[in-house]
């Protein structure tokens, strides 16, 4: 299919490092919500200043982007479930 321009339209390439740091940071989050609870907020950071130096020495922004994002959802996901149930 082509563009307006008359170009061929593909979808953008996503680094290889996107779906393994996703997963990663998915189970960092969790065993830090798990069994850091409010400590874990220190990982959190942690994982989000080295995501930064990852993008500003030009290394993989999509690694970093999946990194952040998962130990987001992750330790997010279980201090939501943990309010829910009335732990906290």
């Amino acid at each position: 299919m082509t563009g307006p321009s008359g170009r061929d339209s593909q979808s953008p390439t996503v680094s290889p490092l996107m779906v393994p740091l996703l997963f990663l940071g998915l189970v960092i989050g969790f065993i830090a919500g798990y069994w850091l609870l409010w400590w874990g907020l220190l990982v959190v950071a942690a994982v989000l200043l080295a995501a930064f130096s990852m993008v500003l020495r030009g290394r993989s922004r999509d690694g970093a982007t999946g990194a952040v994002v998962g130990v987001v959802l992750g330790y997010g996901g279980v201090i939501l479930l943990a309010l829910f149930r009335g732990v906290i």
